[in-house]
């Protein structure tokens, strides 16, 4: 059980009339339907108003009777590159699912500081209960459709699908038991504490070894073609066999502890991203609190230790990761008008401490060498 003040509410769920409305997905009915992430420039980021149209388009889909099957996919190219953080893009954080603007949030708020209280309150919601719980238990079948990066939130709600296929390159990073307490049971414990201690990114190929992935094609033609093929075929199925059989096979998760131990890891692991979010040190060398490129690298550093080839995409990311001046990104969003002057020159302040820390670091290991 959740102590009472951990009890938070999703205070704002979208009421959406038709499915044209939508902004940050295409939603395709049918005896397969689809759900697209569509902010392609963004990477198919998932901003809160991003998240709340996923929540209603499964919703709608769900009481569909025309709708046999679900498909969830990434337009451009990737299927998602996790959480819409500040700074990033017109919709992210601190802006709710109802897209109030940060200026308008503190207007209705009166602080920076509550509206991050309102914002963890939505995200709680989000990267917790809606795809461990909600999504998970659609009365429909679901596929995801994964390719290019597939990390954080994107995993989150991937991992919430009933099955999962991918592209060759297809890469997956999990951000420990913060949301994502399902990839947890796919992976098993020695693999989950392999990959949080290192923080790597997983390719394709072995996140079907590890069954958290169930088939792997060469490219995205090929991975959409044989995945709505198998989603035809699914939705050929009498629709009350295949509701009756995911019905078993959701009590049988719970008969093994799945939804119990979700619920009791939530608190501290909404505690955990929270933490990190309060804890700015994640952000001072640009790499955010997601840290893609020290994940590519740790990729990168495994298998060249093993002798294996580095995918190519891999290898452009690194390449990417280093020309881009991740740190000026991260004053920018530190410096928007609307931030709290005093909250500014706190982190600042730790900011500058952190880079002395870290010339004397430098130094120090120069003189040993």
């Amino acid at each position: 059980m959740r102590p009472d003040t951990e009890n938070r509410h999703y205070r704002y769920p979208l009421k959406i009339k038709d499915h044209t409305e939508y902004q940050g997905i295409i939603y395709e009915p049918g005896r397969v339907t689809r759900i697209i992430l569509n902010r392609p420039r963004y990477m198919n980021a998932l901003s809160h108003p991003m998240w709340a149209e996923v929540e209603d388009a499964f919703d709608r889909a769900a009481g569909d009777d025309e709708c046999n099957v679900i498909v969830v996919s990434g337009n451009g190219k990737c299927f998602s590159a996790g959480d819409d953080v500040i700074g990033l893009s017109p919709e992210g954080a601190p802006m709710l699912a109802d897209r109030r603007t940060p200026e308008q949030l503190i207007k209705d708020y009166g602080s920076e500081k509550e509206v991050w209280h309102q914002y963890n309150i939505e995200h709680d919601h989000m990267i917790t209960w809606l795809p461990l719980h909600k999504l998970r238990t659609n009365p429909k079948p679901t596929i995801a459709m994964a390719h290019g990066y597939c990390i954080y939130g994107g995993l989150n709600l991937a991992a919430a699908m009933d099955v999962i296929f991918s592209s060759e390159d297809a890469l997956f990073l999990w951000g420990g038991l913060a949301g994502g307490g399902g990839v947890l049971w796919d992976l098993g414990l020695r693999k989950a504490y392999e990959l949080v201690l290192e923080h790597r990114c997983l390719t394709a190929r072995e996140a079907q070894e590890y069954h958290l992935v169930n088939r792997v094609y060469p490219d995205h033609q090929i991975l959409e073609k044989e995945t709505l093929a198998y989603a035809e075929r699914v939705a050929s199925e009498p629709p009350t066999r295949v509701r009756r059989v995911k019905q078993q096979l959701l009590a049988l998760m719970d008969y093994r502890g799945f939804t119990s131990g979700q619920e009791a890891l939530r608190t501290p692991s909404s505690q955990i991203w929270r933490d990190m979010a309060a804890d700015a040190r994640l952000r001072y060398d640009g790499k955010g609190i997601a840290r893609i490129p020290v994940a590519l690298y740790n990729l990168k550093a495994k298998l060249d230790s093993e002798g294996q080839l580095v995918p190519d995409n891999v290898q452009g990311a690194l390449v990417r990761a280093a020309e881009r001046d991740d740190r000026a990104k991260w004053q920018e969003a530190l410096h928007q008008s609307w931030r709290d002057p005093k909250r500014v020159a706190r982190v600042e302040a730790q900011y500058k401490e952190f880079l002395e820390t870290e010339k004397a670091e430098r130094e120090r290991k120069k003189h040993q060498v």
